[in-house]
């Protein structure tokens, strides 16, 4: 069974601004043979001060071609398989004509004013560029049974994830002149629209704008809140249930939104409801192959920790070894230094009564000479009591570093057998 859902957030910086969203999402769940979600994300620049309206228009035009070619589904299935890429090049022109036309309508309707001219374009208008001011990004993806595609321009994140639970962006923004933003109002759009094709009906399809993705550090950060928010689509059992779910994303967008880069954000996610079951297992395997990975590195940079605590404390042994043989040999010296001059005292004694005065000196600098070897007796007890605990201290980390050695070995087993599984 295909369903879907969408949410648009206005971002921070509009709501600070008093300023209007121009982001603009699109189902379409209605029709019997596919779904359709489209998301557009109008240029936020004093130039382009209707994209707002003009990120509608286009994502309703897209919805509407799509509509009109697919609803005899069967034609369009053949015409599909004779030549995919053409039909739906059509399509994307059918989408252009359309948003011109409904921007037509809008001007007949709402005239740009003299003080809309003063205000934004700083009294500058120029006709021939009278769509930029409804400049916005496109992106649309359509399941079926027998075709899954999708087409964007400008910028934006295009997610599938296949029935296999595998999730990747096989469509990307098709890059112009460098800092040039590539918006459905550029001069012959339809060149730079990029377009895929999918040979399979995936699991869902995950559209959204460029304020979502880029609110993430990296793209893996992004591609797993995708996976995150896919675990969650088997609950979608209800209308109420859809209505809930849309609104926890709407609330998540606003604190991401606050927190981060304060843009607009929006998602449409279209999805085949009977493929669950399959693909949450293999994304809960995938989970637990991610986390055993964080925890083999874990233990990787224990034992790294362990090594280099090892190698300090070799270190640290050394250095107290080498004050241990310096005090030694200074021990050894002094006592051939005692030695010799005991030889002397003995000499001073018989001469007495002749050298009093010199055999007192001496005297003196034999208890002083004493007094240090009870000092290198101490020290040299505490350097051996720290090369023991030293000893002890080595031992202990070798016996840790095994415990972890043998810990990662059996998370490594566990991850195998977890990707047998997956693979299986």
């Amino acid at each position: 069974m295909l369903n879907g859902i969408s949410a648009v957030t206005t971002g921070q910086f509009h709501i600070d601004n008093n300023a209007e969203c121009q982001d603009y999402a699109e189902l379409d769940l209605d029709r019997k043979d596919y779904v359709m979600a489209a998301v557009a994300d109008g240029y936020s620049s004093k130039k382009y001060f209707r994209s707002a309206r003009g990120s509608q228009f286009a994502a309703e035009s897209a919805k509407d071609s799509i509509y009109e070619y697919m609803n005899d589904y069967n034609r369009f299935v053949e015409a599909y398989e004779a030549d995919r890429e053409y039909l739906i090049n059509r399509i994307i022109k059918m989408t252009i004509t359309k948003w011109h036309l409904k921007i037509k309508e809008d001007l007949e309707r709402n005239p740009i004013t003299q003080e809309e001219i003063e205000k934004y374009l700083d009294g500058d208008f120029n006709k021939e560029e009278i769509y930029d001011i409804y400049g916005t990004t496109l992106l649309a993806g359509v399941m079926s049974k027998m075709c899954n595609f999708g087409f964007l321009i400008g910028d934006g994140s295009f997610v599938v994830i296949d029935k296999h639970g595998k999730v990747e962006t096989p469509i990307l923004e098709r890059n112009n002149i460098e800092n040039e933003k590539t918006l459905l109002s550029n001069p012959n759009s339809f060149n730079k629209f990029s377009t895929c094709f999918l040979d399979e009906m995936p699991f869902a399809i995950m559209i959204s704008t460029e304020g979502l993705a880029k609110s993430f550090t990296n793209d893996e950060d992004f591609l797993n809140y995708n996976n995150a928010i896919a675990k969650e689509l088997g609950n979608l059992n209800t209308i109420d249930d859809k209505i809930e779910m849309e609104e926890k994303l709407g609330k998540l967008f606003e604190q991401r939104s606050r927190e981060s880069n304060q843009d607009d954000m929006s998602i449409s996610i279209i999805f085949n409801r009977e493929s669950y079951e399959e693909v949450a297992r293999k994304l809960e395997d995938k989970a637990k192959i991610q986390q055993i990975d964080e925890e083999i590195n874990t233990s990787k940079q224990k034992i790294e920790d362990f090594e280099f605590k090892g190698q300090q404390i070799i270190n640290e042994r050394n250095a107290n070894r080498k004050k241990i043989d310096s005090i030694n040999k200074e021990k050894k010296d002094l006592e051939e230094y005692n030695a010799d001059l005991g030889e002397r005292k003995q000499k001073l004694e018989e001469q007495l009564k002749q050298l009093q005065e010199q055999l007192d000196q001496l005297c003196q600098e034999e208890e002083n000479i004493n007094n240090r070897k009870i000092e290198l007796d101490s020290l040299l007890m505490k350097y051996e009591i720290i090369e023991q605990e030293k000893e002890d201290e080595q031992n202990k980390n070798l016996e840790d570093k095994k415990l972890e050695e043998e810990n990662m070995r059996i998370k490594e087993e566990e991850k195998r057998q977890l990707q047998n599984n997956l693979n299986n």
